[in-house]
């Protein structure tokens, strides 16, 4: 039947690299509704008492496993996070260069996402495009250090340094000591990795803060897709042609910035807490990848789709917070305040002793 065909081809773009197969990477966006049209499809030949039941059950259950990384119900919570062994709050916020080119088109965007961040009060910031400059008084370095003084500990790494060593990169923020960190660069990419080792308490956890190959669409090219209909007009057929090629090198480029992440990650001293934007969503050959071992803070302790895109395209769920196996996660929380095109996640991961 052409629902269970549908889903199981969407998860088999989980376990193919798009380097070797891309024509269908896209279709682990549209998991979800392939997976509630073979519900729907059971219900229905359950109503009927149709043994072609047996198709739409198998295809269910066999990606059962990628509906839980999609979806929950609701995940661990704790009140009193002050009970649990070694708790550390963790915050991944991609914060579009605190919009500094103004596309939020709400006043006093960088003041408002500065104050939100230290309302929550994170004990460890991950921030993806972080941004410095002189053109603007509240965006010099000093400035920005003066924002998150609260923070004694921090590590920043610019992709590209301009002048008064400013520039475009990530940042960890953390309220414990750094005891050491790194950078890890991709070839042809205006994207990067970093890691901190951190002490928390006596315990070394090395955080990873990851911002992996963005699509880049144009305004143009939404405004392509938004307009489309059956007989498309030949500046239509090139707008999907350019969108066409921008996904399939954004596929590419991620599943190989991926595997070389996968095995820093493996190979760390330590044990780990990566999070950050990957750009791609959990029926993904990258969040198969990434993930790797181990755990998923959503998976643990979020609810609904959990969605983190702020845009004109769905919200699908393409920030994360992973962490060792040893560790767990309560409190998950997607924010969906509009200062940028990403929602800020935050959890507690309990350091067990």
């Amino acid at each position: 039947m052409i629902p269970a065909f549908l889903l199981l081809g969407s998860v088999a773009t989980a376990h193919i690299s798009p380097a070797k197969l891309h024509i269908f990477a896209f279709t682990g966006f549209v998991f979800p509704v392939f997976w509630l049209m073979n519900v729907f499809m059971l219900i229905w030949l359950l109503i009927r008492r149709s043994y072609l039941l047996f198709i739409p059950l198998l295809a269910l259950a066999i990606s059962w496993q990628h509906w839980t990384n999609t979806f929950q119900l609701r995940g661990k919570h704790i009140a009193e996070t002050e009970k649990l062994e070694r708790p550390v709050t963790v915050m991944s916020y991609n914060t579009r260069m605190f919009d500094f080119y103004k596309h939020s088109g709400l006043p006093n965007t960088p003041k408002e996402i500065f104050e939100f961040i230290l309302r929550q009060n994170p004990d460890i910031i991950c921030i993806q495009e972080y941004f410095t400059s002189l053109r603007r008084d509240e965006f010099t370095p000093s400035a920005m250090a003066a924002r998150f003084r609260h923070y004694g500990y921090r590590q920043i790494e610019y992709l590209r340094t301009h002048s008064g060593n400013t520039g475009y990169g990530l940042a960890i923020f953390s309220k414990y000591p750094i005891v050491d960190g790194g950078a890890i660069r991709f070839e042809n990419s205006l994207n990067l990795a970093i890691y901190s080792d951190i002490n928390v308490n006596g315990k070394i956890v090395r955080v990873f803060n990851n911002h992996l190959e963005s699509i880049g669409f144009q305004e143009n090219e939404l405004s392509v897709l938004d307009s489309l209909d059956f007989r498309m007009s030949d500046s239509q057929k090139q707008g999907l042609r350019n969108i066409s090629r921008k996904l399939n090198r954004a596929f590419t480029s991620r599943s190989a910035q991926a595997e070389a992440l996968a095995r820093h990650i493996g190979n760390s001293p330590y044990p780990v807490i990566v999070c950050g934007d990957f750009n791609d969503t959990p029926v993904s050959y990258v969040y198969r990848t990434m993930r790797g071992p181990l755990k998923d803070a959503f998976r643990e302790s979020g609810s609904g789709f959990g969605g983190t895109y702020n845009g004109r395209l769905p919200s699908f769920r393409i920030d994360y917070l992973f962490h060792s196996p040893e560790f767990d996660a309560y409190n998950f929380r997607v924010f969906p305040v509009k200062y940028s095109d990403h929602f800020p996640i935050m959890a507690t991961i309990d350091l067990k002793k």
